[in-house]
């Protein structure tokens, strides 16, 4: 029994499962660590749909025009998804993001179960965390902060891989592999645009496996006139406006480029050209194309993986042609090229395995230190921006841009989001909310009363940040600072807390310091407080119970007291009030 033969040892199989952990672990913290729960961009043509649909005045006739986008592609496979978020869960955003981090994960699961069959026992085994490292790579993190995104791109791939699976394990049963494949090239067209490329790949993969019965031949292109309907009549029988410039053929000359783009960085706000995508883009193709050589007497065993890896080619091809720019979001599924060049590499000659797995891992290296430089779509689900979608009716007029980033106003763009939602109880108006100070800085609801004394926003204490921050701020007071907050509590409320914590700066010379947090409410004689002692060096918490106020609006002040001169500044972590609403 030669060394790869040998069955992997159970501390091997430990430490590649937990190595196969690690990246989706990385991925769902920063998930559900940042970003607020409030819709924006895109959803203001999802959110009017799913609202009349669940009110039950829903025409069913204009359901296959109402879900495709005008640039060009259906979301109708996303409308299940959209309605049992909105039904069970206000429709909530991490709900959405939950669920996009678990296709992914099946994605992986069904792409390693595709291509493992044969590959000997070893190479199997660590091939799980390589592609479970490429599949949740922060290259992608725009697509899994942003629910619409990520269902997408996701649903699309996982359509793919399901249809290379059945390609591999499917052999005896030729007609229910025929069938799959149907049925997931249907999936892959109603998931994404990008998702009409399954359409060549299973054809051809599907011939060069073999098949050649008329009948099971039928099954594809009766499956891609259902999946292609929509793109056929909005594209060429009644086509709707275009929103993009199309570059046309002579965009090509990008798809290195794009290849690459997951190997990059500062790739969140700038859609230009980036070297090392190109560099690295270029070395994904020969790597690709010396595999397929390698493997040129066995090729027939390596389809599933060439379908995966020629669907993000084809891919990288439409996007080129079509798209001026390379958006963040398409990061993702252009991926899917290095999930099928790394299931070749590991049936690859050793020599050609190390030097295209060397250069797998120097651009997880490269592009993975980092990730905010990587997001879009997270300064639109600010605490700001939240806020705004709260206070839609007096929001100011630059609240616009903090929800859309198409940075221009389309006729009733925001009152059609906001208004939808307000009306079903979605979102930031379902049963449970959160209000944050820093986020109603954007509605002019918050004041620093003390302008003589220390008084800012900050991530770490010290440094002045932008209350439009898409992280959360802390309140930095000096000693003798306040500052106030204006709240419109609903009326319907069940309870509502305001929380924080408050905690004395490191070195802090003062052995005791308090905090306040005081309450008063418009035609309301009730006045609420709570203060908060600090030793030296210490942090507490700082809550206070506003259910008594339902209906009113209510002010807070917050402020640091008053303690000898040179004390160091109060931090009040996040400051917000956490409601609950019935019907």
């Amino acid at each position: 029994m030669t060394r790869e033969e040998r069955p992997p040892s159970a501390l091997g199989k430990a430490v590649a499962l937990l190595l196969a952990l690690l990246p989706p672990a990385r991925m769902a913290w920063i998930v559900f660590k940042y970003g607020e729960n409030n819709l924006s961009n895109d959803y203001v043509a999802r959110v009017p749909v799913v609202a009349a649909i669940l009110a039950g005045r829903y025409p069913i006739a204009h359901l296959f025009r109402d879900t495709w986008i005008w640039g060009g592609h259906s979301w109708l496979a996303l409308l299940p998804f959209y309605w049992l978020d909105a039904r069970y869960f206000a429709w909530n955003v991490h709900v959405e993001l939950g669920i996009g981090l678990a296709l992914t994960a099946l994605k992986t699961l069904l792409v390693w179960l595709a291509v493992s069959g044969p590959l000997t026992r070893r190479a199997r085994l660590w091939l799980l965390p390589a592609l479970s490292f490429l599949a949740f790579s922060v290259s992608q993190v725009t697509s899994f902060t942003f629910g619409e995104s990520v269902l997408q791109m996701q649903l699309a791939q996982v359509a793919v891989a399901a249809g290379a699976l059945a390609l591999a394990r499917l052999t005896d049963r030729p007609g229910l592999r025929a069938a799959s494949l149907a049925a997931c090239g249907v999936l892959a067209s109603w998931s994404w645009g990008g998702g009409v490329m399954a359409w060549p790949v299973f054809a051809g993969a599907f011939f060069a496996s073999g098949e050649r019965s008329l009948r099971r031949w039928a099954l594809l292109p009766l499956g891609a006139a259902l999946g292609l309907s929509q793109y056929v009549w909005f594209l060429v029988v009644a086509p709707l406006p275009r929103l993009v410039k199309s570059p046309g053929p002579r965009g090509l000359w990008h798809v290195p480029g794009l290849l690459g783009r997951p190997f990059a960085n500062w790739t969140g706000p700038d859609f230009g050209p980036k070297t090392s995508a190109i560099v690295f883009g270029a070395a994904g193709l020969a790597l690709a194309a010396a595999a397929v050589w390698a493997a040129r007497r066995t090729l027939r065993e390596r389809i599933p993986a060439l379908a995966i890896l020629g669907w993000s080619l084809l891919l990288a091809c439409q996007i080129s042609v079509l798209r001026p720019d390379v958006a963040a979001w398409y990061i993702a599924p252009l991926t899917a090229f290095w999930l099928g060049l790394a299931s070749l590499l590991a049936a690859a000659p050793r020599r050609l395995a190390a030097a295209g797995f060397a250069t797998i891992a120097a651009g997880l290296l490269y592009s993975n230190r980092t990730w905010e430089d990587k997001s879009f779509y997270l300064p639109s689900r600010a605490p700001a921006s939240a806020a705004c979608l709260r206070e839609w009716r007096t929001a100011p007029p630059a609240c616009h841009d903090l929800v859309f980033q198409w940075g221009k106003s389309y006729p009733g763009d925001f009152e059609i989001l906001a208004g939808s939602l307000e009306r079903a109880g979605l979102s930031v108006f379902g049963p449970r909310r959160t209000y944050l100070l820093q986020g109603d800085v954007a509605v002019g609801r918050v004041a620093f009363e003390t302008p003589n004394l220390l008084a800012l926003f900050s991530r770490d204490g010290r440094t002045p940040a932008d209350p439009n921050d898409f992280h959360r701020l802390d309140v930095v007071l000096a000693p003798g600072a306040a500052v106030t907050w204006r709240v419109d509590l609903p009326p319907n409320l069940k309870s509502a807390r305001f929380r924080t914590r408050v905690r004395s700066a490191p070195g802090d010379p003062q052995l005791g310091r308090g905090a306040r947090v005081s309450v008063t409410a418009e035609g309301s004689s009730i006045i609420l407080e709570e203060r908060a002692f600090l030793p030296s060096e210490t942090a507490r918490p700082l809550s206070i119970d506003l259910s008594s106020l339902a209906g009113k609006r209510v002010t807070l002040r917050l402020a640091a007291e008053e303690t000898h001169e040179g004390a160091t500044p109060l931090v009040f972590e996040a400051p917000r009030i956490d409601v609950r609403v019935g019907e």
